[in-house]
């Protein structure tokens, strides 16, 4: 790092990524500050800076705070690796400093001390056992697929479903009296786990993996595991949606239901190509259903209250899925179409190739698949994003004349944020409505763009106060047009 570049990081002060120390404290504490970084966004340790003025003094030594730094890192379990390998001597004002940068995490849990350490704002804090778990879950290192479903029993499995499944099977595959011993196939899948109950005695129940994939009834147990269609009208969700459905039933069950949501409202046009006529989708089917299943079998179902959404909008749709990428896998991965075959949920995977109807003919090629359907009817290619949870937009060939939302969202966005605070009282209530509906506007614009808004956010691009951004925000709620997750002035919103 540059002398100028660091001189303007010190000016910013401490962030969650950027923490001072005047001096190398004791090698166990400075060993807690790295773990937490390597737990979190990765970050910056600059020694030679007073965290509370961030005058900058210098060290002593600075041989002796790399090596410092250095027996810190060997510390932490495991050892944390800096980015570069050595931390960097950086002089100014004939001062020398001592940079030690962390990398973001990359799927590993990092310890210290016995203790998961991570950044909360400026601070370094003990992970909770539930965060642990959460931690372990999102990347994919703990499995909540293999966990038992506690209160239910093989009784509560459709063995139907199960025969259909083993009959589908490759005949390599198939095991002689299979029929006779389900529960030992169940196990031997990761479809179902021996436990103890509160008696001490040995009980088979479903895990997970086997609920979704075979359940008579899997939302009774996994509330989450649901997937949500909406059909709006307008390309920010502003009116009221036109169709809303919440798919239940095994995972099979709700990817048929999703492309029949998909082949009731994406508009087929024909045409004569010589004496042959011919169908043109606005949209790949097949694509659609590909990004369902996607969806489906690589989201994390840990996140409770949390669901697959599909979004139909004019001018696209969109297909979000809870969770993360997992370590190792980027958005560039993705949009490139290079992801290798890396699955979340590998039991729900499995089964699903097995499973009669071709759910994961593609595995590890699902992508391109997605991506050669789009191009084959001259579309966009599908776009990734990642804003806390993954996103799928597939785009319409040619965008329809900008509607009357997006135009006024625009338009409202180029007033200066200082002129907009300045405005005089509304004349009118029909004013006074308008002027709320082009502030709603601007809340869900920024909320497609960045998947969640906060109340102090819409004040701060609106210029309005606390109570009435409170209002717009709820009343946006009320419509169906966001979700609010939190308490009051702390709640984050974002699409239902």
């Amino acid at each position: 790092m540059d002398t100028e570049a660091l001189r303007l990081l010190i000016r910013d002060g401490e962030t969650s990524t950027i923490e001072f120390k005047v001096a190398p404290p004791r090698v166990a504490e400075l060993a807690e500050r790295i773990c937490g970084f390597a737990n979190s966004l990765g970050g910056m340790l600059i020694i030679g800076v007073v965290d509370k003025t961030w005058e900058i003094v210098g060290v002593r030594s600075s041989s002796e705070t790399v090596d410092v730094l250095l027996q810190a890192a060997r510390l932490c379990k495991p050892t944390v690796q800096f980015r570069p390998s050595l931390p960097q001597i950086v002089e100014i004002n004939e001062k020398e400093l001592v940079l030690a940068h962390i990398p973001p995490n990359d799927g590993t849990l990092y310890q210290a001390g016995g203790v998961c350490w991570t950044r909360r704002g400026t601070y370094t804090v003990p992970l909770e056992i539930p965060e642990i778990e959460a931690f372990l879950y999102h990347r994919g290192t703990l499995a909540w697929e293999a966990q038992p479903v506690l209160r239910a029993t093989l009784e509560d499995l459709d063995m139907t479903l199960v025969e259909t499944f083993l009959e589908g099977r490759p005949i390599r595959n198939k095991v002689a009296g299979r029929l006779s011993r389900l529960d030992e196939i169940l196990i031997n899948l990761g479809s179902a786990i021996a436990v103890e109950d509160e008696r001490n005695q040995q009980i088979i129940r479903p895990t997970n993996a086997g609920m979704l994939l075979f359940g008579y009834s899997p939302q009774q147990f996994l509330i989450q595991a649901e997937v949500v269609c909406v059909l709006y009208l307008d390309n920010l969700g502003m009116r009221r949606y036109a169709d809303r459905r919440i798919l239940h039933g095994t995972i099979t069950q709700q990817i048929d239901q999703a492309e029949v949501f998909f082949k009731q409202y994406v508009p087929v046009a024909g045409y004569m190509d010589g004496f042959h006529r011919r169908d043109e989708p606005d949209y790949p089917l097949d694509a659609l259903r590909e990004a369902v299943v996607n969806a489906v079998v690589h989201r994390d179902y840990s996140l409770r209250g949390e669901a697959v959404r599909i979004f139909y909008y004019p001018n696209r749709i969109e297909i979000h899925n809870p969770g993360l990428l997992l370590p190792g896998i980027t958005l560039i991965d993705l949009q490139q179409g290079k992801v290798r075959s890396k699955l979340r949920n590998p039991v729900i995977g499995t089964v699903l190739r097995d499973l009669p109807g071709g759910y994961m003919e593609r595995v590890g090629s699902g992508i391109t698949y997605m991506i050669d359907q789009m191009r084959k009817l001259g579309r966009p290619e599908p776009q990734f994003k990642e804003q806390g949870e993954i996103v799928v937009t597939f785009l319409k060939a040619t965008p329809p004349v900008e509607d009357s939302s997006r135009t006024e969202a625009s338009s409202s966005r180029q007033v200066p944020l200082d002129s907009a605070k300045q405005s005089s009282i509304p004349a009118s209530i029909d004013e006074l409505d308008s002027t709320r509906e082009e502030r709603q506007k601007l809340a869900l614009r920024f909320v497609h763009e960045h998947g969640s808004i906060t109340n102090r956010k819409y004040r701060d691009i609106t210029g309005i106060s606390g109570n009435t951004a409170l209002r717009d925000l709820d009343e946006l709620v009320e419509r169906g047009s966001l979700r609010a997750i939190g308490n009051k002035r702390a709640r984050r919103y974002t699409l239902p």
